[in-house]
């Protein structure tokens, strides 16, 4: 079975290795610094449960298909440099970076919320998604991170 977010353990190995992370890890690739990863990630987080609002969908049709959400989640490995949201986009957008403790626990927080309230909103990528398929985007997103930190 593929790692996914509503899988406790699972849940609870990202949890930890978002606890190992710390402030001087460098990025093995990108441009993002370890704040901006942060941040990168919990707007996924904020998008899903509604807190941001999408404009309308990004990215190329197929994704929003079955087949091109199924490739993407299941089956690809995520390359390095893969197209982001507009929104989660913190280089462009320009996003401010609080203190990285402030948002690692702003992201932990975030990832709470999603268990508690795991009905969320369209991706702008891939469109509607079962909680299952949201479940495994988050753990396949948050584990690309954090490999790209080192954890």
């Amino acid at each position: 079975m593929s790692s996914n977010i509503f899988n406790q353990s699972d849940y609870q190995a990202i949890i930890q290795r978002l606890y190992a992370l710390e402030k001087e890890n460098k990025g093995k690739w990108g441009k993002m610094n370890i704040n901006q990863m942060l941040e990168h990630c919990s707007i996924q987080l904020e998008l899903g449960l509604g807190k941001i609002e999408q404009d309308d969908y990004e990215g190329p049709s197929i994704q929003r298909t079955w087949f091109g959400r199924w490739s993407f989640l299941y089956i690809l490995p995520w390359p390095k440099g893969l197209p982001t949201p507009s929104k989660m986009n913190v280089l462009k957008n320009q996003i401010s970076s609080i203190e990285f403790d402030e948002r690692k626990k702003q992201l932990l927080n975030l990832l709470e919320e999603v268990q508690l309230n795991p009905n969320l909103k369209p991706h702008p990528f891939f469109g509607p998604l079962s909680k299952t398929d949201w479940g495994r985007l988050i753990w396949k997103h948050l584990d690309h991170h954090l490999k790209q930190f080192g954890t």
